[in-house]
């Protein structure tokens, strides 16, 4: 994307500021050092953008409600005791007047660009509902680690790191929200975070599930960097309470039905096997019973090499992993392997992984051949081999095929391609 088209945008063109109006809350609880710091950041790095700042001190007792009381900004809400992060976050969410809402953590520094990056990208898919810059302390693979310790040594990377690139939005099936981006409308519907999660604790998952499955994207922004001091201020939750992330995972699948760390983790020994190319109209197919996750990687990292229409396919054993799926793919059944010709015969792929254990699939000779004529000239297949004797199996079944044998992790995963 082009300076002026960015420019007009953000409503900057002719000098004239239309840009879309962006409520900022900031929630604190002591660490008046991360807070001060967080503020004074955005200050310095937004100012060019029509924004509003909305604090919510949570019972702070280190000065932090003085100190937001002396800015000069209108929206301040303190409460006298911690009432938990969800509800003190919902608090600054429903007085939120503006085109997109923030939540901002105070152990965040925000940086040059930042919300620029973030507002293209909004405005840019309107199918966008909800985004997170990287950080340098984060889970969910949302890590970069920046050269430089001291924090001119930090804002001078993010500075040379934050240029807009459409082709770095990832989309993920959930994340953390110590940075997001919402439509307003969006989490007006929501009613913010689900407070059957305060204090805190798979209040992002359930935000990121929700926005999901009201038909739009998550997206985690791989080309906008801020600096993360790492849930200074939530830690103490932990602390006070050591059944807190058991019982609200426990409530989470109650609600979503879906355990959240396995559908956040994405398989790289799978990813680092496939060879990628530059090109357009890449098509990628998933079999098995997961959410879809390192599938929907596949397709990030075709976009990163510059793919263009990159579809994602998926054929799935298991019946209740079908509503995450048609949140993230063109095209998503739920059926046997032995219809997978006939689901998804009309189209050639240019990836298949292949995510059933090896040693349930009866057929695979069967399954090999069919997958196998379904990949374009040069595509490539993952599948795995649980032992010696199915190891032995498939490679002869590929080499039969007339296949490729390019990579593979430990003998386990396996990566052919079509000759």
């Amino acid at each position: 994307m082009d300076n002026e088209h960015a420019a007009q945008l953000l409503g900057t063109k002719n000098g004239k500021k239309t840009t879309p109006l962006v409520s900022i809350v900031v929630l604190a609880y002591n660490n008046l050092d991360y807070t001060s710091q967080c503020i004074e950041s955005i200050y310095r790095y937004t100012s060019h953008i029509d924004f509003e700042l909305i604090t919510v001190n949570n019972g702070s007792t280190d000065g932090t409600a003085e100190y937001l009381n002396s800015l000069s900004h209108s929206k301040k809400i303190s409460f006298p005791k911690n009432i938990g992060v969800c509800k003190a976050i919902n608090h600054g969410f429903r007085i939120a007047e503006g085109k997109y809402t923030m939540n901002v953590s105070n152990d965040i520094v925000v940086t040059k660009n930042w919300l620029d990056n973030l507002l293209i990208a909004m405005e840019t898919d309107p199918k966008i509902g909800m985004i997170v810059p990287i950080c340098n302390a984060s889970c969910n693979y949302q890590q970069i680690n920046p050269p430089g310790k001291s924090m001119e040594e930090i804002q001078a990377f993010a500075e040379k790191y934050n240029v807009s690139n459409p082709n770095r939005w990832e989309e993920r099936l959930k994340l953390s929200t110590y940075a997001g981006i919402y439509r307003t409308k969006i989490q007006k519907a929501l009613g913010g975070f689900d407070e059957d999660f305060n204090p805190g604790c798979y209040d992002d998952d359930a935000i990121c599930f929700s926005i999901r499955r009201m038909g739009y994207k998550v997206i985690l922004a791989k080309d906008t960097f801020v600096h993360h001091y790492g849930a200074c201020s939530f830690n103490e939750e932990y602390d006070k309470d050591t059944t807190l992330q058991v019982r609200n995972k426990n409530l989470f699948m109650l609600k979503f039905g879906v355990d959240p760390y396995v559908a956040g983790l994405i398989d790289y020994d799978v990813l680092d096997l496939f060879t990628y190319n530059s090109g357009n109209d890449v098509n990628i197919l998933g079999i098995g019973n997961s959410y879809g996750t390192t599938a929907l990687q596949l397709k990030n990292i075709c976009k990163q090499y510059g793919n263009n229409n990159v579809s994602l396919y998926y054929l799935s054993g298991q019946k209740n992993n079908m509503i995450e799926l048609k949140t993230i793919c063109d095209g998503c059944i739920y059926s046997s392997l032995s219809e997978v010709n006939g689901l998804f015969g009309n189209r050639k792929y240019e990836y298949i992984i292949i995510e059933n254990p090896s040693e349930g699939i009866e057929n695979k000779k069967e399954l090999y051949t069919t997958l196998y004529n379904l990949l374009k000239q040069g595509g490539q297949i993952v599948c795995t081999a649980a032992n010696d004797n199915i190891l032995y199996e498939t490679m002869g079944i590929f080499s039969i095929l007339g296949a490729r044998f390019n990579k593979h992790k430990n003998y386990y995963y396996l990566c052919f391609s079509r000759t």
